[in-house]
């Protein structure tokens, strides 16, 4: 690992002119940190971890874990604050240990779930991970580092502490999720291709490159919004608050509606505020992509549906 690391930060110096002392570290945060998260898509790792430590253990490790690849890249390229390791820690503390100072159980929406539910929110919707992760590389974000740090985080705290039920989290795919996340791509598409290009959300620009090419980029582009957008994304809103909140609202069509309502409000500051035809056409999205995990009881095929449909939108449309 430290080879290819090694390798794989050296290629990238040279592509850009830039010492391996700045971009080791920074390569190095990124790989610890998306690592946490990754281990949690397997269901024996996360029943590993739940029966090995007491929760405030777990928590604590989590916390650690969030926090560690923030220090391993900051200090050494001068960029470290007390400032932003507060911000840090202030969120990765209220998400790793909400449940474990107020335990939840049931399959009931409660405030704890909103409160972590809000935390993930907040940190990934307004400008806080743009302000702590600053980068030493010019033209280079490294927020990202900070989404897959609340992502992992999150997952740890619903899936390990929480232990909500019948979201189906995993990476791997069975044929009948594949079967059900296409065909609720299918019906999305007849009343959302004409939404947006009717609305102006989107305008038909498929992508330009090679040939040859274009097979290898749909494919990342899918295994990329499959594995860190959409799986996480319908985590929280099909696996979580749809889930948990059919108790509260009385059946499952009502928490279906609900999820899909703030799925689509989420997704209003893309590309500028208020953007309502996007917002409206992601909650469409969002019923469909609920639709498929009510059928299959399982995020992994709400998760395809969602995936496809963004990489189809990347690689079709131009919003």
């Amino acid at each position: 690992m430290d080879a290819l690391l090694a390798l794989g930060a050296a290629i990238y110096a040279e592509s850009r002119h830039l010492s391996l002392a700045v971009v080791v570290p920074v390569v190095a945060a990124f790989l610890l940190q998306i690592s946490f998260y990754l281990a949690l898509g397997f269901p024996e790792m996360r029943s590993w971890l739940a029966h090995r430590f007491s929760p405030a253990r777990l928590a604590a490790i989590a916390v650690v874990w969030a926090i560690a690849p923030y220090l391993i890249y900051s200090l050494p390229a001068g960029l470290f604050q007390f400032s932003a390791l507060a911000k840090l820690g202030g969120l990765a503390g209220t998400l790793g240990f909400v449940f474990v100072i107020f335990p939840v159980k049931g399959a009931r929406l409660t405030w704890p779930d909103v409160a972590a539910a809000g935390t993930i929110a907040l940190a990934l919707l307004s400008r806080v991970l743009r302000q702590v992760y600053r980068s030493p590389i010019p033209g280079l974000r490294l927020e990202s580092m900070g989404h897959v740090m609340i992502i992992g985080l999150g997952a740890m705290a619903f899936l390990c502490l929480r232990q909500v039920e019948g979201t189906g989290f995993r990476f791997q795919t069975s044929r009948e999720e594949w079967k059900t996340g296409i065909k609720q791509l299918l019906l999305f598409l007849i009343p959302g291709a004409p939404l947006a290009l009717l609305t102006g959300a989107a305008h038909f620009h498929p992508l330009r490159t090679e040939l040859w090419l274009y097979p290898l980029q749909a494919a990342g582009t899918f295994l990329g919004m499959y594995a860190v957008v959409a799986l996480s994304e319908e985590l929280f809103f099909r696996g979580v608050l749809q889930n948990l909140s059919a108790a509260n609202l009385g059946g499952a069509i009502a928490a279906q509606a609900a999820a899909s309502i703030i799925f689509g409000l989420c997704h209003l500051p893309f590309r500028g505020f208020p953007n309502w035809r996007f917002a409206a056409l992601a909650a469409l999205l969002g019923w469909f992509c609920g639709q498929a995990y009510r059928e299959a009881r399982s995020v992994v095929a709400s998760s395809l549906t969602h995936a496809l449909a963004i990489s189809a939108w990347r690689l079709l449309f131009s919003a």
